[in-house]
């Protein structure tokens, strides 16, 4: 169970951390911190709130600020967008610790154009890359995840995902630099080589392949990364398929598969619920006008909803990339292998390459690289005025039956506490994550502890069938990794190892995704009270 620790600051420390980055680098006032907070925390709740957070724009002040920190015993807590919204946003792990604000480390270093990688800072936007990339006139696509505000080291390092064909985002990351504890920077791969011109071309360099340390820790904070690009292909197609019964999600997924492994379709594709798709449909009815109870909304609902916006109960999109006469054949293969589905719809939207950004569909524009923010639509729909979400994420294999009995596992759950069950999945050959996003109401603080409530029992319940989540929330780090036992929690021991070998003062994010070292998980065993 998560535990609700908190820690201090020294005005000490707050006078060092001004010495180093000026008085304008750092903020301790209690109301411009409140833009740093889980942004659907209900109102009143402290658990996870900063005591004050610095804002450093080179690495040596990044060095600066660990090195002071380790010298006066305080805890850091580092993001560098903090848009992660459903999985708590800035807001620290331990309530009390000062913020490391990386939006000021903003450069783009480079893009290549030849060899498609481009060399980034933490406070690079997707949105900042993508307009870069245009203004050079680079025939290059940068893959983007649906919300285009996000930084694009952060997802990366929390393992996220993107919908072009280098949609794996860790897979396509190459090379970081990394501000240790101690102060020492590293660069991994070929960036250990002074000068180096292979660095954003090649993963892996001499000795041990050091990057995944660094993603989903708290071993270092990272302040360079490349990133791979995707050259613009001569043609484009984006495709979307609806089918209209709710167990119409396992052949679904068992025909994608056999599309992925053989490499018919080229990046990750995702299924949304008819809640999703309507929700995300500019000037669409909200929930209200279909189902005002705040109970779950029933089946005969959800299919009314699909029929009148012209949709599935699941809607899934994809896309293909090429020459044109290799995207018409592609086309001819998927369509005909859909169509075993009854009641199945394909449709699809092709163009040139060069001409997609005319193309005015959210799902074309997002799986050609070109960001927004189209999706934010879908809080809107369940509360326009409070709305607030938390996630729960598990990775399920692509087997459609295994699917389908997971989801309804997890239904029952948000049934049993009166939400909406609202999965949405994002593909891959042999394996899915499930987004499971309960809703709720930020100002309602018995609606939120409930929508907790549910997480944490489809934490237990994902367990009992054997599946964990791939990332979390900050409320829930301790107990998605309590799920990671095999061998009395070898993982956790050796994750423990390396943080007190790395980080033994456990200065840098202590508790992110139950990692503490062994100081800092004696620290964290109190109880979970209030609103944490």
């Amino acid at each position: 169970m998560a535990a609700a620790v908190r820690v201090s600051v020294s005005a000490r420390a707050l006078e060092r951390f001004r010495d180093a980055l000026g008085a304008d680098g750092v903020v301790s006032d209690r109301d411009a911190l409140g833009e740093f907070r889980d942004p659907y925390a209900y109102p009143s709740w402290e658990e996870h709130t900063a005591s004050a957070m610095v804002m450093p724009r080179s690495v040596e002040q990044v060095q600066a600020v660990v090195r002071i920190a380790g010298e006066c015993g305080v805890s850091l807590w580092t993001f560098s967008q903090g848009r992660n919204y459903g999985y708590g946003g800035p807001a620290p792990r331990v309530g009390g610790s000062v913020l490391v604000n990386l939006r000021g480390l903003d450069r783009i270093l480079e893009i290549n154009e030849e060899l498609a990688y481009a060399l980034v800072e933490p406070g690079v936007r997707f949105f900042d890359l993508y307009e870069a990339i245009g203004q050079a006139g680079y025939r290059l696509w940068p893959s983007i995840p649906d919300l285009g505000w996000g930084s694009i080291v952060g997802n990366t390092l929390d393992h996220g995902v993107g919908f072009t064909p280098l949609g794996d985002h860790p897979t396509r990351q190459c090379g970081m630099e990394v501000v240790l504890a101690d102060g020492d920077v590293l660069r991994t791969g070929m960036g250990g080589v002074s000068g180096s011109r292979a660095w954003q071309t090649a993963k892996r360099g001499f000795g041990p392949s050091l990057d995944s340390l660094f993603m989903q820790s708290n071993f270092g904070i990272v302040t360079k990364m490349g990133v791979w690009l995707m050259p613009e292909p001569e043609h484009y197609m984006s495709c979307s398929v609806h089918v209209q019964n709710e167990d119409d999600l396992a052949p679904l997924i068992d025909i994608t598969r056999g599309l992925l492994m053989e490499r018919l379709i080229d990046n990750p594709p995702s299924i949304g619920s008819a809640f999703i798709v309507a929700g995300a449909m500019p000037g669409a009815p909200l929930r209200a006008h279909w189902w005002p109870d705040p109970g779950p909304v029933p089946s005969d609902v959800i299919r009314r909803i699909a029929m009148e916006m012209e949709i599935g109960w699941w809607n899934m999109r994809f896309a293909l990339y090429g020459p044109r006469h290799i995207i018409e054949a592609k086309e001819r293969i998927v369509r005909q292998a859909f169509a075993q589905i009854d009641g199945a719809q394909m449709r699809t939207v092709a163009c040139a390459g060069d001409e997609v950004v005319s193309v005015a569909d959210m799902n074309a524009q997002v799986q050609a690289g070109i960001p927004g923010m189209d999706l934010l639509r879908m809080l809107d729909w369940h509360n326009p005025e409070n709305g607030g979400h938390v996630d729960f994420s598990p990775v399920l294999p692509m087997i459609g039956g295994e699917v389908i009995r997971v989801t309804k596992r997890l239904r029952d759950v948000a049934d049993r506490h009166g939400f909406d069950h609202d999965p949405a999945f994002i593909l891959t050959s042999r394996s899915l994550v499930q987004i499971n996003q309960t809703y709720f109401d930020s100002h309602d603080e018995a609606r939120q502890l409930a929508a907790f409530t549910v997480v944490r029992e489809q934490i237990a319940a994902a367990a009992e069938l054997g599946y964990s989540a791939y990332r979390s929330h900050v409320r829930f780090m301790d107990d998605v990794a309590e799920i990671y036992d095999w061998e009395n929690h070898a993982s956790r021991r050796f994750n423990d190892k390396l943080k007190d070998a790395i980080d033994p003062g456990g200065v840098l994010s202590p508790g992110k995704q139950g990692i503490w070292g062994t100081q800092g998980r004696a620290r964290s065993t109190t109880t979970l009270t209030g609103g944490a």
